[in-house]
């Protein structure tokens, strides 16, 4: 009998890397986009927009599993409830949601507050589930970070506090194993993180290394870095999801290392120095 896989999020950083280890496993997957698209998409494409649920449960008929990524938009935590509402109602068996490192609803961190949210919607919403909360990506230095390196200089509000950086690709990996068989993971959270806690200056450190001339990392205070996302027109409540996120990292609350890699993949996680050898490139 087919397992059949909707990826939520497909074409995001996340879900691209998802999509590539479950094709390269032989699964039967399908991405949910928002909208008709001209890009191309390695796997089939179905279309529901998290703003409808009507056209949510219609595109997620006849699937098993869910993986429920949500985009980092003021309506989040309403389009979760929208997509579980449709999960239910098209006979979803289960969802895999991937949340975020610390989310907590009784957090007075914003980003881990509304993340927290909408875990404890999922938890609620009487579908089995196992929810996924991984830390800060790696590849955001090749995915938003390739420009600064590459000049030299890059800015962040992250002060001194150390990160247990993750590569998307364990992520990827950890996920599918869940989706292959979710039956043994059903009510369980795994905190997926890298297998140290590094600061930016540290992270810089290695690219420096690698590529042969330094790269420096400047801090920016919380403020001006809030002022700077408020100025480009970004919604107030990603500016105020984002600039918690500067706060977690600033505090060390972003440092804690957990073993959810090792135990769903049977291997240990990547380390930052393999990452960059292998995406040093990018930065050249």
């Amino acid at each position: 009998m087919s397992h059949r896989i909707l990826v939520a999020g497909a074409s995001g950083t996340i879900g691209s890397a998802l999509v590539a280890e479950l094709l390269r496993q032989g699964a039967d997957v399908t991405a949910l986009r928002s909208k008709p698209s001209s890009e191309a998409s390695p796997v089939p494409v179905v279309v529901g927009d998290f703003a409808r649920p009507d056209t949510l449960a219609e595109a997620m008929r006849g699937f098993d599993t869910l993986f429920l990524l949500l985009p980092l938009a003021p309506d989040m935590l309403a389009w979760a409830a929208n997509a579980l509402k449709a999960a239910r109602d098209a006979g979803i068996r289960h969802v895999v949601r991937s949340s975020g490192a610390g989310a907590d609803p009784d957090s007075p961190m914003a980003i881990a507050r509304v993340q927290g949210e909408i875990d404890r919607l999922v938890m609620q919403s009487g579908l089995p589930w196992t929810i996924l909360r991984p830390t800060f990506f790696m590849q955001n230095h090749v995915k938003f970070n390739a420009g600064a390196i590459r000049a030299g200089t890059l800015y962040a509000a992250h002060g001194e506090g150390a990160m247990a950086v993750v590569d998307v690709r364990d992520i990827a990996a950890a996920a599918a194993v869940v989706l292959a068989d979710p039956a043994p993971h059903e009510g369980r959270t795994y905190d997926l993180t890298g297998p140290e806690a590094l600061t930016e200056a540290e992270q810089m450190a290695l690219i420096s290394q690698e590529l042969g001339r330094p790269v420096q990392y400047v801090d920016v205070p919380l403020d001006t870095a809030r002022d700077a996302m408020a100025t480009s027109g970004m919604p107030p409540a990603v500016v105020d999801w984002l600039t918690s996120l500067n706060a977690i990292v600033r505090n060390g609350w972003g440092a804690g290392l957990a073993d959810g890699v090792q135990t769903l993949t049977g291997r240990p996680p990547l380390r930052f120095a393999d990452f960059v050898r292998g995406h040093a490139h990018v930065w050249r």
